[in-house]
């Protein structure tokens, strides 16, 4: 029996999913797509993952891979998706892959973006962190080159999920304020990190402890003990779902 495989590019907004992953009771990302493809190729059709979203996180390139039992082109796949799947969820790519490709395992890297305005537009509801007050995105920047690197990130790490080895590595963390092009009086903060892999809610909270910098509540100089420390108690609160974009997983030359 043929056997035949895709990787697809998926966008979505999260609003009101719970999350990427399949669960019981709950509308996801994951049970959505495979429940569009079951009606598609009347076939269980099991997805490989980039990794997990949590509940109201979006994304602009969320990679997946699934094996069909029937070969299509991949053009007729992506429009078949699109017709079915709801409006906050949509396929940008559907390309052939090797038959041991792993959106997951192969990754190279991740980019996370996470939006934050002063301004509470109502073009942003649920897309950004509402914080009236004005950030000091010098020492935010100053913050971040301390976390830039490869560490120990138990402090940036949520309770729920622990793992054995909890070292990653930042390439970057890009802290920049951008016009929002709908309404471009708005300024966007965006906060933009690059790793080759991340904890469960790091990137939140490293947002969030980024923001209390920002704010004057902690030194940038501080961010060094708080790595050391390896204890979620000295970071700051977790920043709100809304704000987070999975934005792109790298590949490099593999397909």
């Amino acid at each position: 029996m043929n056997v035949f495989k895709f990787k697809a590019t998926v966008t979505y907004d999260g609003t009101g999913f719970h999350g990427w992953q399949r669960q019981v009771g709950g509308k996801t990302i994951q049970s959505e797509i495979e429940h569009v493809l079951l009606k598609i190729f009347q076939q269980q059709v099991k997805i490989q993952s980039s990794g997990r979203t949590d509940s109201g996180v979006h994304a602009t390139r969320h990679v997946i891979s699934f094996c069909l039992l029937k070969d299509m082109r991949p053009e007729k796949i992506k429009n078949a998706m699109n017709a079915l799947l709801p409006a906050q969820i949509r396929i940008k790519e559907v390309l052939p892959v090797r038959e041991n490709f792993h959106p997951r395992y192969d990754a190279k890297k991740k980019v996370y973006r996470y939006l934050i305005t002063n301004f509470n537009s109502p073009f942003l509801i649920n897309k950004a962190w509402n914080i009236p007050e004005t950030l000091n995105l010098k020492e935010m920047k100053k913050a971040a080159s301390y976390i830039t690197g490869t560490h120990d990130f138990t402090s940036f790490q949520a309770s729920g999920r622990p793992v054995k080895n909890p070292v990653r590595t930042i390439e970057y963390i890009k802290i920049r304020k951008e016009k929002f092009c709908i309404d471009p009086e708005i300024r966007v903060i965006v906060i933009e990190i690059c790793g080759t892999g991340f904890l469960y809610k790091m990137v939140r909270n490293i947002v969030g402890t980024l923001v209390d910098v920002g704010r004057g509540k902690i030194l940038p100089s501080q961010i060094k003990q708080i790595i050391d420390g390896r204890d979620r108690k000295l970071a700051s609160a977790t920043a709100p779902s809304c704000g987070l974009y999975l934005s792109d997983v790298i590949y490099g030359d593999k397909k």
